[in-house]
């Protein structure tokens, strides 16, 4: 009789992420259908979220579970944006366009690869960086978003903007929140996380396409305000210090 290992069911999940940005793209090759491609990254987060919940929740977290993990992003978080941006708008720009579709896969890769080597753990408080999969869900979105409220219309200068900055704060050090556990045990900060994120939930099962480019764009400030906001409250201290 096979027995079958209990680590193989968070791997299921990493699968489905993998296989989820394999269809964006493929759905971007035949039939241009950019909002469902687009729909497919979002999947590929919830489904590369979920693995490593389940991983925790079965206690099958491994090391081979994190690099697989890291193999399954580059795919969707990497190659299916990038196809996706330069099919929504960047091809108009020939070469140009190829250079910057490839920033999220670029930038994707190199954040994915420095934070597994950088990894000591397989539990993590912050990540350091934008995550890959927040970046690949922001620029999906802003196509959700686009493709609903101003069909026809690109708004180049925008998607240029969200292209450059997401691959730029992904190889960033700036800090931001992993996804909370789902208990209201913990901390101030763990509860008042858990409720944002109850609320952005709820609010989406109601309106998705109005809701979730904006929230992507929050989360994406999130590190960029707690880094100045901490910047400037150490300087107020090592002022008062002084003094």
């Amino acid at each position: 009789m096979i027995k079958i290992s209990r680590s193989i069911v968070p791997n299921f999940f990493t699968v489905g992420n993998m296989f989820s940005g394999f269809l964006s793209v493929i759905v971007v090759i035949s039939n241009r259908d950019l909002a469902l491609a687009s729909w497919l990254i979002v999947l590929a987060a919830f489904l590369d979220a979920m693995d490593g919940k389940v991983a925790r929740f079965t206690k099958t977290s491994s090391r081979f579970g994190v690099e697989y993990d890291s193999l399954a992003d580059v795919v969707s978080f990497g190659l299916a944006p990038s196809i996706l941006i330069y099919a929504f708008y960047f091809s108009a720009w020939k070469t140009v366009g190829i250079f910057i579709s490839f920033f999220p896969l670029l930038f994707g890769s190199i954040r994915l690869a420095r934070f597994n080597i950088q990894l000591t753990g397989l539990n993590k408080s912050a990540f350091s960086g934008l995550p890959s999969p927040a970046a690949a869900i922001l620029l999906a979105t802003y196509i959700i978003f686009i493709s609903k409220y101003f069909p026809g219309n690109v708004f180049p200068k925008i998607l240029l903007l969200l292209t450059f900055v997401t691959s730029t704060l992904m190889i960033s050090t700036l800090n931001y929140n992993v996804l909370p556990n789902l208990t209201f045990k913990g901390d101030t900060k763990q509860k008042v996380l858990l409720i944002l994120l109850i609320v952005a939930v709820t609010s989406l099962f109601f309106f998705p396409q109005a809701l979730f480019f904006p929230y992507c764009v929050i989360y994406m400030l999130s590190g960029v305000f707690g880094y100045l906001f901490g910047k400037s409250s150490n300087e107020n201290r090592k002022t008062k210090k002084e003094e």
